[in-house]
């Protein structure tokens, strides 16, 4: 189960890609970079860890919040722009979009694209659907709104109780291709496991020439 779970949400969805052209599962990249994001944060507990690993190794990404977390961690946000990273709206509460009304996800995306936007001073262009969970409504909701839906090429599984750092690095090391979205977290469930994960990620890719850039 531990394997096949990031096997099937890798591989298994990408023959999908692209009946979904809106919605960004990989970007169109010859030469090896590949795409980090970290979602569910800021939180006290890994984002610190997180932007100290990406600036040992000076790999950029893009960091999907919540907004009740950016309300309770403003100098998190800002601390993740200053270094260079992208932010992108995560709902205000996790709130899965298969089962929450329209009209209270609506609220909650404006909610925290307003949050985010006077934070960093820029707008909001890319969300994340909390679970992976698009909908028409999303899909609708960001064209309107002008925020790219972004999903992933690379799941590694680093919110599973049975992940471990070795598990989610190899993974991503022998699952990675140019212009893949790799798909991270940032929350209290990942923090034994993730930050770890990512340093052995990014001492081995960039070793090779791979790069990693913020979307």
């Amino acid at each position: 189960m531990r394997i096949l779970v990031p096997y099937l949400a890798t591989h298994g969805l990408r023959p999908f890609h692209r009946f979904f052209p809106d919605m960004l599962w990989r970007v169109d990249a010859q030469a090896p970079t590949a795409y980090l994001t970290f979602d569910d944060g800021p939180t006290t507990e890994c984002t610190r860890a997180l932007l100290d690993t990406l600036s040992e190794y000076n790999a950029q990404a893009t960091h999907f919040l919540l907004g009740h977390h950016a309300e309770q961690h403003p100098k998190l946000v800002e601390d993740i722009v200053d270094e260079g990273h992208r932010v992108g709206n995560h709902t205000y509460r996790h709130s899965d979009p298969w089962t929450t009304p329209q009209d209270k996800l609506a609220r909650e995306l404006q909610r925290t694209t307003e949050i985010l936007e006077d934070l960093v001073h820029t707008p909001v262009r890319a969300l994340r659907p909390p679970y992976g969970h698009p909908t028409g409504f999303l899909r609708e909701w960001c064209a309107a709104q002008n925020q790219r839906m972004v999903m992933w090429d690379v799941m590694p599984g680093d919110y599973l109780q049975t992940a471990t750092a070795d598990r989610v690095s190899s993974f991503v090391i022998n699952h990675v291709r140019p212009g893949s979205v790799i798909v991270l977290h940032d929350n209290p469930i990942c923090q034994d496991v993730t930050p770890q994960a990512l340093d052995t990620i990014l001492d081995t890719l960039t070793t090779r020439g791979w790069r990693f850039d913020a979307l």
